[in-house]
């Protein structure tokens, strides 16, 4: 596993890949911007919340979620164009070992998203520190014991949520084995199928994996700058169930690129 680990480092410079940085860092950067340019527009109880502890992590969150599906639908074209290329036959050459060579290769994956999803964070919260003057916003409280807390519970959290948009990202590429399949199918899951099951059925919706990462991402609590109410379902209880979710997809993942042929 540790070779395959090693031999996708050079892979991972790939210009498709290094785009997903680009696109985190782009997006982050101009979300944040926005946001606190037109805090005046906000309510009254907005304005007044992202001038004390939580207001950071307010401005920052709505780009996490951002990030989290650039992170699963570029695992999902990553691997998935790894059947159309024939890569992973001639890999298999190397290393015959399926399951290492696949869990060596996402493992990487998901080291680099990681360390992408912090980078953004800390390009935004940069961003965030030099627009926030600007608009009449006190930084002060943002960087206080509590203030800092909470920001580190939430570069903790987005971790977490990369994990599981990455493993995620690699069960859709093994199962539909086609970058452009597997990126619809991602979106089509993440949009679509539980978009509706959360409208239609709650209680089922609420859930779903893309939901359960969600509060894993906010900690279960809304935004300072969301009307959106807080989660139904407790942080620790999503934690669990991100777990177990992350477990299954990842044996589902296993299995099949264990047993399935590999043609191309």
């Amino acid at each position: 596993m540790l070779a395959a680990f090693l031999a996708e480092w050079p892979k991972i410079r790939r210009r498709s890949i290094l785009l997903a940085l680009v696109a985190m860092v782009g997006l982050t950067a101009l979300a944040v911007g926005v946001t606190l340019a037109r805090i005046h527009r906000r309510s009254l109880e907005q304005q007044i919340l992202i001038n004390t502890d939580v207001g950071l992590t307010g401005v920052l969150q709505p780009s996490a979620t951002l990030v989290s599906v650039i992170v699963l639908i570029t695992i999902a074209a990553v691997l998935g164009a790894d059947w159309t290329q024939g890569t992973w036959r001639n890999l298999l050459v190397q290393e015959p070992r399926r399951v290492r060579l696949l869990s060596g290769r996402v493992l990487a994956l998901l080291v680099y998203m990681i360390v992408s999803a912090v980078l953004t964070v800390g390009v935004g919260t940069l961003v965030a520190m030099l627009v926030a003057p600007h608009e009449g916003v006190n930084t002060a409280t943002w960087w206080d014991s509590t203030g800092t807390g909470d920001y580190l519970a939430f570069l903790g959290n987005l971790v977490l949520a990369v994990v599981g948009w990455t493993v995620f990202g690699a069960l859709v590429a093994v199962l539909v084995r086609n970058p452009a399949g597997a990126v619809g199918a991602s979106i089509a899951w993440l949009f679509v199928i539980e978009g509706l099951a959360n409208q239609v059925w709650s209680t089922v919706g609420q859930y779903l994996p893309g939901r359960i990462l969600s509060v894993v991402l906010t900690g279960g609590q809304a935004s300072a700058l969301s009307n959106a109410a807080s989660a139904e379902v407790s942080y620790t209880t999503a934690l669990l169930i991100a777990a177990v979710y992350a477990f299954g997809m990842a044996a589902v993942a296993g299995a099949s690129f264990w047993f399935r042929d590999i043609t191309a």
